[in-house]
């Protein structure tokens, strides 16, 4: 009798699953570019929570998703594999039932799981959705769900209404809110009663911490409204006359953000800026609940925290808005920082990891193997300092037929764009397409200048178009292993 791929999975991992006693959270902020922290740089933000979390843990400054939109960069966080191996390979396609997610790998190792915020697994404007979820029942490996995506979930409106019946369902979609009247703070309360629960519980734990609402158009609470003045904020990396070099696309979607007043004027642009610090800081604010109540329930000095995000945003810069099918680092450079009380000592790591790494890492750190089907590798040996080399030479990111593209009056269908990123270039290739993208990132770190028609780069551009092939071929799901010859 063959095995379905999660029977084997589970199978070859039973005997090697013996639950440790250190517990997970894991905490995922929709729409965090790398930079948006005070301990990466950022002047003007504060973030104090999350800058003590990286001065106690270590800080990777060369993170990349996978791919430039949430759901199949959430669904390589949790499998910690490429879209081409567990198939979300665009927004709108479900994460497998088959496949195997990090909750499904602890709740069989005899953890406790709980998640709340968003989630995005499975699409979210589909028939039947949000699903009905049975307590205990598990939803990808997940036995307590507090659901709540891009629209606000019925559990949290319900919450509203006993605690603040004077608000409509139209308010929780506009600023100036009080604290706990946001659905980020409702998000994080739901943490924080599960942590206080697991306090006294004889398993170890895993609980997930999604944060929504910090892509444009923001809300913050009152609180948070006024903390940043509009003139205060850095103006967008943009050149004029960048978009004459770049592929077609690129100038039409300006242009239609533009006509159709999606891309900011020059007066709403800093406001718009402004609201998405103050919601930074928010969030901020949350990782230091969770923290004070790790620390409160007795559980922080056993308690791995992760913090990451699904994709970053462009602002602006480059004359584009959001994210989707831009491969640039605005939108590929997320936060990665990892405390661990057994780690020696704070460090910052600069060499180029991904999202695939993630999932892995954490079931190193954990004490439980790697599962089969995993394509990232874990990037403990370089937390603890006990290794030096990078784990790899380039990172790779995908879009595939970008909604983003649709929103601005262009046909997706058949867009497919794949691009590599190393210390010093990156390679951009558009399939059947006759352009694409090639940047000196050591002269031109701001991605200006495409290199892609220049006789004098056409080696690097053979050279990276090569890389990408070997790339894509090691993407392919080799799952499961042969048991014969034929």
């Amino acid at each position: 009798m063959s095995l379905s791929r999660r029977q084997f999975l589970a199978t070859a991992a039973a005997p090697l699953l013996q639950p440790s006693r250190r517990n997970l959270v894991l905490i995922v902020v929709d729409g965090q570019r790398g930079e948006m922290m005070g301990c990466a740089g950022n002047p003007i933000l504060q973030t104090p929570n999350i800058d003590q979390l990286a001065a106690r843990g270590v800080r990777f400054s060369q993170h990349y998703c996978v791919h430039g939109v949430c759901m199949p960069n959430r669904a390589s966080l949790f499998t910690g594999r490429y879209p081409a191996a567990h198939g979300v390979s665009a927004n709108g396609v479900a994460l497998p039932k088959s496949e195997q997610t990090l909750a499904h790998i602890l709740d069989a190792a005899g953890y406790s799981t709980a998640s709340a915020g968003k989630h995005h697994f499975e699409p979210m404007r589909a028939p039947g959705y949000p699903p009905r979820l049975n307590a205990g029942a598990g939803y990808y490996g997940f036995r307590e769900v507090h659901l709540t995506e891009n629209i606000p979930g019925e559990e949290y409106k319900a919450y509203v209404r006993s605690r603040f019946p004077n608000l409509t369902d139209a308010d929780l979609r506009r600023p100036g809110l009080p604290e706990d009247a946001t659905e980020i703070h409702w998000i994080t309360d739901q943490t924080i009663d599960f942590l206080r629960r697991q306090s006294s519980g004889s398993r170890p734990f895993f609980a997930y911490c999604s944060f929504k609402d910090l892509t444009p158009p923001d809300t913050p609470p009152a609180s948070f409204a006024s903390l940043y003045k509009p003139a205060d904020i850095p103006p967008p990396i943009r050149r004029r006359g960048e978009l004459d070099r770049k592929p077609p696309h690129y100038r039409q979607v300006y242009e239609n953000q533009v006509k159709s007043g999606r891309y900011p004027n020059e007066e709403t642009l800093p406001r718009l800026l402004a609201a998405y610090y103050g919601q930074m800081s928010f969030i901020d604010k949350q990782v230091g609940r969770i923290t004070a109540a790790l620390a409160a329930s007795g559980l922080a000095g056993n308690t791995v925290i992760a913090l990451t995000a699904d994709h970053g945003l462009c602002l602006g810069d480059h004359w584009i808005w959001r994210h989707g099918p831009w491969l640039y680092d605005q939108v590929l450079r997320i936060p990665f920082i990892l405390y661990d009380p057994a780690l020696p000592s704070p460090r910052v790591v600069h060499h180029l990891t991904q999202t695939v790494d993630i999932a892995p890492t954490l079931l190193d750190l954990l004490g439980l193997p790697p599962q089969p089907g995993m394509q990232g590798v874990s990037l403990r040996p370089l937390a603890l300092g006990t290794s030096t080399s990078p784990p790899r030479g380039v990172v790779y990111a995908e879009d595939i037929e970008a909604d983003e593209l649709k929103a601005s009056g262009l046909d997706p269908t058949g867009f497919e764009v794949f691009a590599l990123r190393s210390p010093n270039w990156k390679y951009v290739h558009y399939a059947r397409q006759p352009h694409g993208e090639l940047y000196n990132l050591k002269n031109d770190p701001n991605e200006f200048d495409n290199l892609w028609d220049d006789p004098a780069h056409r080696s690097t551009r053979s050279e990276y178009r090569d890389r990408l092939l070997e790339t894509l071929i090691a993407q392919r799901d080799r799952f499961p292993p042969r048991t014969a010859s034929w």
